[in-house]
């Protein structure tokens, strides 16, 4: 696998590149990954890349976007501010975009490579329908409930959508646009996956307990 024990700096992740000019850099923790459980999850161990989910819940995950950086790397700079303009060449000017910042779009990359491996990990793991169903159950509220912060940022936001990102733990971003269409987009589209590919079942599931109590 060609890992380099002296630069791990956090364990059960998949590195964020190979090769890179840096080699420290293959190594940081970043949400891109979840572009790739999503596109290609046929690529994934789904044990890992659970392991890897959960670490991005516990790291990455903020009150609205995902940190683009892991907060434990010697990179991590989490205000953008483009009018920045010091002497410090890591935040100057706003080169820190991709160094902390909460991009809000990955959130529906993120939820839809939730919604995939715990779906797999339900399947693969349970073979009683009643237990199944209760696993997914929970699986079904607890997507939603990671999608609390946005429902009601956006109920509450003047422009009824989402931001391009976010600073430090959800805190507004001035040089962020207000109203991203990309930000709303990909969470519509895990909403979208979440009601045909697990609404239904949850319902069918929850109908069929009804009618057995009812017996």
């Amino acid at each position: 696998h060609h890992v380099d024990g002296t630069l791990v700096n956090r364990r059960g992740i998949y590195r964020d590149t190979f090769g890179a000019t840096a080699a420290w850099a293959d190594y940081q923790f970043r949400p891109n990954i979840a572009i790739a459980m999503t596109v290609a999850p046929e690529l994934f161990d789904a044990d890992h890349a659970l392991v890897c989910l959960h670490k991005m819940s516990s790291v990455l995950a903020a009150p609205l976007g995902m940190r683009t950086l892991d907060p434990a790397d010697m990179r991590y700079r989490p205000y953008y501010d483009n009018s920045d303009d010091s002497a410090d060449a890591l935040v100057a000017h706003g080169i820190n975009y991709h160094q902390g910042p909460e991009w809000l779009w990955l959130t529906g990359y993120y939820l839809r490579a939730q919604l995939w491996f715990l779906r797999q990990a339900v399947s693969a793991h349970s073979d009683n329908e009643a237990v199944g169903g209760k696993a997914l159950r929970t699986v079904y509220h607890e997507l939603h409930a990671n999608m609390t912060n946005l429902k009601r940022h956006i109920a509450n936001s003047q422009y009824a959508g989402l931001p391009e990102l976010t600073n430090k733990d959800g805190a507004h971003c001035r040089d962020s646009c207000e109203s991203q269409a990309w930000s709303s987009a990909c969470l519509l589209i895990a909403l979208h996956e979440m009601a045909h590919q697990l609404e239904a079942t949850v319902h069918r599931i929850l109908d069929n307990e009804k009618r057995a109590d009812a017996v």
